[in-house]
């Protein structure tokens, strides 16, 4: 699930059979019915944005163990070198050399934990946008607010490869990814656009909506006007983020989450909402904001959600959804 954390992706390497077997095709995305599996956070006449894979895992698991083994490794350092300091007060180099020796017992496993995983997900953003413009014909990857913090590639270029990418710890995670090659067909740079999924259906789903909205419009993306809809929301809401962990412990846990297993959601919903207050919100830069201008009455801007799902209260889009969601279930 942290698959470009750790491993990192690998670059300055050729194509592996996998990613060429993968590939997404622009002018042939297929059958699917379009679908933007819950990646999508704004759509309008010039743009549609997505997430990347690392915000449905930001603050989660990996991030409250990691913050609970450092308070706990430097608490425990703490009470022991107090102990120490009074027990052998009187041997001062014996003193010393114990407490250097706990101390980097201590520090050094929160250091490691620190190097590897927090230090990519505290302090950093709160999404990653992937737009893409279909009146400028670009792709605008967000890196960081600062200069050079947006890699902006041309649609249908020749060095974007799109692929079905896999999971470094789990290979049955799929995700939507694009390789940026060099003229040598060396991966230079990878992203990913959406989150990460179990099936390949979700991703070539995902593809197909990008792909009818760059080459068809807006009116022609959605097979459906039920389908005209976005339920994620990235506001740093504590309900956003309850919802987002309900969406990832599963609907097989689903029923327990206000009952036996309140404590573990309400501990990931507080992990993610404490993550996300030492984040800040992405900027895109001025000259690409001008670039992506909508008009105010933009007939096809879709309403942006204030928490995941508030459009579901509808019940013709609620039953729309379920009905597509046991479809995918009887496909697959």
């Amino acid at each position: 699930m942290l698959t470009g954390w750790y491993p990192h992706f690998s670059l300055h390497k050729g194509l592996c059979p996998q990613e060429v077997h993968g590939k997404l095709d622009i002018e042939n995305p297929g059958t699917f019915i379009p679908d933007d599996a819950l990646g999508l956070i704004a759509c309008n006449s010039t743009y549609i944005e997505f997430v990347n894979r690392t915000f449905k895992v930001k603050g989660m698991a990996a991030t409250l163990m990691s913050v609970c083994f450092m308070v706990a490794a430097i608490s425990v350092g703490i009470w022991t070198v107090h102990a120490l300091l009074r027990s052998l007060a009187d041997d001062h180099v014996l003193t010393a050399l114990m407490v250097v020796v706990i101390t980097t017992c201590s520090c050094g496993p929160c250091a490691f934990l620190w190097f590897i995983h927090l230090r990519k997900d505290l302090f950093q953003y709160t999404h990653y946008p992937v737009r893409f413009n279909r009146i400028t014909r670009k792709i605008y990857f967000f890196r960081h607010n600062g200069p050079g913090g947006v890699v902006v590639v041309p649609w249908g270029s020749p060095f974007a490869f799109f692929h079905i990418g896999r999971g470094g710890q789990d290979p049955n995670l799929r995700d939507l990814r694009c390789h940026l090659l060099d003229r040598n067909r060396q991966v230079q740079q990878t992203f990913t656009i959406g989150h990460f999924w179990d099936h390949d259906q979700d991703i070539r789903e995902e593809w197909a909506l990008i792909c009818r909205y760059m080459q068809d419009g807006p009116e022609a993306c959605f097979d459906d006007p039920l389908d005209r809809v976005i339920t994620l929301s990235t506001l740093p809401t504590f309900r956003n983020h309850w919802m987002l962990v309900c969406l990832m412990m599963g609907t097989n846990l689903f029923p327990l989450r206000h009952n036996l297993l309140f404590p573990f959601y309400g501990a990931l919903t507080l992990s993610r909402w404490l993550t996300f207050k030492t984040c800040k919100a992405p900027v895109f830069p001025p000259e690409i904001e001008a670039e992506c201008a909508i008009a105010p009455d933009d007939p096809y801007a879709l309403p942006e959600p204030r928490f995941m799902a508030e459009f579901a209260s509808d019940p013709a889009i609620y039953e729309r959804a379920r009905r597509r969601h046991l479809e995918k279930i009887m496909w697959r």
